[in-house]
């Protein structure tokens, strides 16, 4: 089984970095966007009602990407439908033993998330094929699809995260990568702070 476990996580980031880095290579403003100096200079050319936008949609877009998956999360429960296995699943005991260490993970991995499913997937798909609806479609399945790599995820484990992945979507058409950073780490420490808050 941890065969299986370290092929799955292998073969995922192997396919997801071959794709992202030939993206890349004929793109390299994409690299750009992760440095540093990048992130300082559009946040200095930001205004105040800029900041007021990107936090106002960031925080709508985790309000309703909470809401939203917790209800797909409540009806696959009632269902008796398991999306994980907590005893498989690398987080639990993380989460249960050094819940600070994964508040940190969870906020720095959205970083790269987002730029790869949103800021490069979502700009090459619509530069492809002209639609932003079919790119935020086809982020949001690969994004979902993705986290079956982790350890212990089934199938359903997909369902919460496909409207989370669409709402993170239409964040970053409408705020950009920042604005779909801040949406992604503030979902992924409201569920932190709830599953320590639970124990």
């Amino acid at each position: 089984m941890l065969w299986f476990d370290l092929l799955r996580v292998i073969l995922a980031g192997l396919v997801l970095g071959l794709l992202i880095g030939k993206l890349v290579a004929r793109r390299p403003f994409h690299i750009d966007r992760l440095r540093p100096r990048f992130w300082r200079a559009a946040m200095r050319r930001m205004k105040r009602r800029h900041w007021v936008r990107l936090l106002t949609v960031a925080l709508w877009v985790t309000a309703a990407s909470i809401i939203i998956s917790g209800v797909v999360g409540t009806l696959l429960q009632q269902a008796q439908v398991q999306t994980y296995s907590p005893e498989e699943y690398p987080f639990t005991a993380i989460e249960r033993d050094y819940p600070w260490l994964v508040l940190i993970a969870v906020n720095a991995l959205p970083i790269f998330e987002e730029w790869i499913f949103r800021g490069v997937m979502i700009d090459e798909l619509v530069r492809w094929r002209g639609s932003k609806l079919l790119a935020v479609l086809v982020s949001a399945l690969v994004f979902a699809a993705f986290h079956l790599s982790n350890p212990g995820t089934y199938l359903p484990f997909v369902l919460p995260l496909i409207p989370a992945g669409l709402l993170l979507g239409v964040c970053y058409l409408k705020t950009g990568l920042g604005g779909a950073v801040i949406a992604h780490n503030s979902y992924n420490t409201f569920l932190v702070i709830i599953g320590v808050l639970r124990r």
